[in-house]
């Protein structure tokens, strides 16, 4: 079934952007605290000078992301700086003007979901594809969808799993927020935009319950 074209944004640079990666049929993207690990290192690997992040949360079966493109010339600054050896064919491509700065965020995306894909198919003797492709994206284009699509991910446990709790869910960016240690998550933007550590507990506190008696469709 084609997905609709609201879900298939053009990537822009300086934009922010919904991300959701959904596993095929009823296959699941995680089946160990290891993978899902492995999952998150590899696309601070992949997403490194392209992305930066804002909120996250993995789930069973699909994976759901808040992020900001960079600049056209900070990602041209960032392919530059590394060795020509290294790059890749479209990020050569994208140093020359040859393609887009949307052709190659999406290059690069893909290029994310296959590593992974590999080493998951390797260690679990399955073969075949393991996300759906396209992957889905909208744009933010307010603040309240900013908003209320950070306190989403960290809710979507009490969606899809009934949970009452979704404080303590280890895989979402929820806990980075309230840590001191280090991270690669937009943690001083977020917690200004909220207004510090207190008010961005309490708004989620307030907020997240809706999602446990009301859930939404905003994949």
């Amino acid at each position: 079934m084609p997905v609709n074209t609201k879900y298939l944004a053009s990537f822009e640079a300086d934009q922010y952007f919904h991300l959701i990666a959904k596993a095929v049929g009823k296959n699941l993207l995680f089946n160990s605290p290891e993978n899902r690990l492995f999952f998150l290192r590899k696309y601070l690997s992949y997403t490194t000078g392209y992305f930066d992040t804002y909120s996250y949360v993995l789930m069973d079966n699909h994976v759901h992301w808040l992020v900001k493109c960079n600049s056209h010339e900070g990602l041209s600054e960032h392919l530059s700086g590394i060795p020509v050896d290294y790059l890749k064919t479209h990020q050569k491509k994208f140093i020359r003007q040859e393609i887009s700065f949307e052709q190659e965020l999406e290059f690069q995306c893909k290029d994310f979901f296959i590593s992974y894909a590999m080493a998951y198919n390797k260690e679990n003797n399955r073969s075949g594809a393991l996300f759906i492709n396209p992957f889905r994206r909208v744009k933010v284009t307010d603040h309240a969808h900013f908003t209320q699509l950070i306190i989403y991910h960290h809710a979507n446990v009490l969606k899809h799993y009934g949970r009452k709790n979704f404080q303590d869910c280890q895989w979402s960016s929820y806990r980075s927020f309230l840590s001191e240690q280090p991270t690669h998550l937009e943690r001083a933007t977020v917690l200004e935009w909220f207004g510090g550590k207190e008010w961005f507990a309490q708004l989620h506190q307030e907020n997240a319950g809706y999602y446990y008696d009301h859930p939404l469709s905003l994949e």
